[in-house]
């Protein structure tokens, strides 16, 4: 069997004995096939991959490549480095792997500050990491809100005094950045202060600061909740506005069809809180509320039955009491007291919050159209809507949204021809359906011509060559003849060029022409050898 060095001393002489025309044209082929190749292996490596964690702060990012590397699995990197991807078939596996080591932090330091703490902590350290932690693990607490991407909380707990008039309360910065146009509404900045201020003792959301990384402030110091209501008060507004709009357009699109209706709401809103108290007393309303009766009595003779002078008189003039004695000795005294209350009611009223003042309305409705044909060409006539039609179509309004004549509502409800779109014709393409039926056997199919070309122009030609090639020198004994010579004397050794250049069928002749053209160092010596035999 040929070696190495035969082989690849075969190899050039083939290439030196191809012309220019062809060495073009191989060279173009090879590099065709690496170019294929290495498109193939591009785009599958593209296709292996999926993303681990994606919006992952650098240090996080930075710790968990770091224990990828350990694990010996390759990764990718995207988007500047916040999104990590790895083989498809490592995804959910890796995932498990990373969560047991608590990665991704979430970013910032938490609690797990502790679970490596030395002997020789100091109580102003262990003060310290307790902060950290307690701001790490408030950050990521206030990420987990869809509209925040980042967040750093910084607090300031003064170090506690056993005089309390030296006590200072503590407080807190927050910033977040909002994941791109999103906005935090007034509720959800109310529960992240109240997060903060819950989860640090003595803190009060008065002593909270929460602004934005575009230096919008969402929540100040010691701000009146009130006066932190102009956000609320428009998102109300607008909501409102809205909803009686789509009421509005979804009513009537039911009768003139889509996109045929167009409607704005203006609301004029009252935002001013009112408490009242009322009281109101109703004089014929009477009820006894209590009511009192003694009676006395004396059957004594020695008590004169006239009494004492004045008494009588002043018994009789009192209200519900009464006094009788007659001459056989006996006195009789009843005395009755009623309360009575009079009716009253006292009622607390605080009106309703955002009272609508006065509404706005404008209602734009298109006509209908025909079709007609001028000058040969087929156009839309547009036709009005009758009179009947827009007085319905104006009570219709004015019940969807609560029309109130005394409050100064407006309704205005105008028929007018909306500007005609044309939309492109799209001229459904031929091939579609059977690009898509192909599609998933062009990546085989593309294979297999690789496959071939490879096969055709790189192996198939190699054990050509091989097969070609002896598995020995042969030896030729002296008194061979060559080309109508016979060398005597000497044994000669026949290389593999020689076989090569004398193959059967050659006259001696060709033979001589053929090893002068391939190796003409070696004709002269046969040459020469030959007319030394022959002197």
């Amino acid at each position: 069997m040929a070696t190495y060095k035969e082989m690849m001393d075969q190899f050039g002489a083939n290439l030196s004995a191809m012309g220019t025309w062809q060495k073009v044209v191989g060279g173009l082929l090879v590099l065709g096939l690496l170019a294929g190749m290495l498109t193939i292996s591009m785009s599958g490596a593209g296709a292996e991959y999926k993303v681990l964690y994606s919006g992952l702060e650098e240090e996080d990012a930075s710790e968990v490549i770091v224990k990828l590397k350990e694990l010996l699995i390759p990764y990718k990197l995207s988007a500047n480095g916040t999104t990590i991807e790895v083989p498809i078939e490592q995804v959910y596996e890796t995932r498990l792997s990373l969560a047991g080591e608590g990665l991704p932090r979430g970013g910032g330091v938490g609690f797990e500050i502790f679970d490596k703490t030395g002997f020789g902590t100091t109580d102003f350290v262990q003060r310290l990491n307790y902060q950290r932690a307690l701001q790490g693990e408030l950050a990521r607490t206030i990420r987990q809100f869809k509209q925040v991407r980042e967040a750093r909380v910084h607090l300031a707990t003064p170090k506690e005094s056993v005089f309390i008039e030296d006590e200072k309360p503590p407080t807190a910065s927050i910033s977040v950045k909002l994941d791109g146009r999103q906005k935090l509404s007034e509720s959800q900045i109310q529960s992240i202060v109240n997060l903060v201020a819950s989860a640090v003792p003595g803190l009060s959301t008065e002593n909270i600061t929460l602004v934005d990384t575009s230096g919008r402030l969402l929540y100040r110091k010691g701000g009146d909740p009130d006066s932190m209501m102009s956000a609320s008060q428009l998102e109300y507004q607008v909501n409102l506005e809205n909803s009686m709009r789509r009421k509005v357009e979804a009513m009537l699109e039911e009768v003139v069809g889509l996109s045929k209706v167009k409607a704005q709401v203006t609301a004029e809103l009252d935002f001013n809180r009112v408490n009242s108290t009322e009281e109101s007393f109703d004089p014929e309303g009477q009820v006894v509320r209590s009511e009192q009766m003694s009676m006395e009595g004396d059957s004594s003779d020695a008590l004169n039955p006239a009494g004492i002078p004045g008494a009588k008189g002043e018994l009789a003039s009192f209200a519900g009491s009464s006094t009788e004695g007659g001459t056989d000795g006996t006195f009789k005294r009843n005395n009755i007291t009623r309360n009575y209350e009079v009716s009253h009611k006292t009622t607390h009223v605080q009106e309703a919050y955002g009272v609508i003042k006065r509404l706005s309305v404008a209602v734009m409705v298109d006509g209908t159209y025909e079709k007609k044909m001028e000058d040969g060409k087929e156009t839309m006539a547009y036709l009005p809507r009758t009179p009947e039609d827009m007085q319905w179509f104006d009570k219709l309004v004015k019940n969807a949204i609560g029309y109130d004549e005394e409050r100064g509502d407006r309704v205005e409800v105008a028929n007018m021809a909306f500007a005609l779109t044309e939309e492109p014709e799209v001229k459904p393409d031929p091939l579609a359906e059977w690009r898509d039926i192909l599609r998933p056997f062009a990546r085989p199919v593309f294979y297999l011509f690789i496959g071939l070309i490879v096969f055709f122009l790189v192996i198939k030609p190699f054990f050509k060559m091989l097969a070609s090639a002896p598995s020995a020198p042969v030896r030729r004994v002296a008194g061979t003849r060559f080309a109508g010579v016979t060398v005597g004397g000497e044994e000669e050794m026949l290389t593999e060029e020689e076989l090569y250049l004398s193959p059967k069928g050659m006259t001696d002749k060709e033979r001589i022409f053929k090893l002068a053209q391939s190796d003409p160092d070696r004709a002269a010596d046969l040459v020469r050898r030959w007319l030394r035999a022959g002197g």
